[in-house]
């Protein structure tokens, strides 16, 4: 088994055994996957769908900006409409900071991601500010423009109830994303993420998602 193989495997059961220990609790609300490869933005827009047990589904725009060579600023609007009780609208930020760039002999990308995010419906608002690291690898594919990034993304949040609680307070929660991004061209791509985890005092449950990414401050 090669160097790079090695370390990609070991990066990935890191991320899996991290999501084993995800806590369960007693109430519902949502989560969507964060879409985030181990790369950093020069400009970025997102359009994605998530969905999966009692959450109901989310729909996501993301822009992520530069800030710099190894830094960019995201914002996330959009809207979840969860199984439990009526629709609420999804808005937030954060910071994407790369740490670690790919090399021969290391051949892994980590970026460190942080935010403040939050769900606002009729029946119960949530803010939740996870911190999180993202680890992967781009694997381009020989003889053409086409590339895969897998990566895992291993998040802590705290999470608090802001209304209409009913009881529900301010918890710690893990989540998890397994994703990858298939670039067709340096400026489209394909994103799909499985996600686990849970917000404030709900289930760790299973979800995934799907978005279509645009690039348009990558040259041809």
């Amino acid at each position: 088994m090669s160097k790079r193989t090695t370390s990609l495997a070991a990066a990935l059961f890191a991320g899996i055994a991290i999501a084993s220990v995800a806590a369960d609790a007693n109430a519902q609300a949502w989560h969507y996957p964060a879409f985030q490869p181990p790369t950093i933005a020069t400009r970025e827009f997102n359009f994605a769908i998530a969905g999966g047990g009692d959450y109901g589904t989310s729909g996501l725009f993301q822009w992520r900006e530069g800030l710099g060579p190894d830094t960019h600023f995201s914002l996330d609007a959009g809207f979840a409409d969860p199984d439990y009780g009526d629709a609420g609208f999804l808005i937030g930020g954060g910071l994407g900071q790369r740490i670690m760039r790919s090399t021969p002999d290391t051949p892994i990308d980590v970026v460190l991601t942080g935010g403040v995010y939050g769900e606002f419906g009729s029946n119960v608002s949530f803010v939740r500010v996870p911190i999180g690291a993202v680890v992967g690898h781009r694997f381009p594919v020989e003889g053409s423009k086409l590339a895969i990034t897998p990566y895992v993304h291993p998040r802590i949040s705290l999470d608090a109830c802001v209304s209409d609680c009913n009881g529900l307070g301010t918890k710690v929660k893990l989540n998890f994303d397994l994703g990858a991004d298939f670039e067709v061209t340096p400026k489209f791509s394909l994103r799909g993420a499985i996600l686990i985890g849970g917000v404030s005092e709900g289930d760790s449950q299973a979800g995934f998602g799907f978005g279509v990414a645009f690039h348009p401050g990558k040259a041809q």
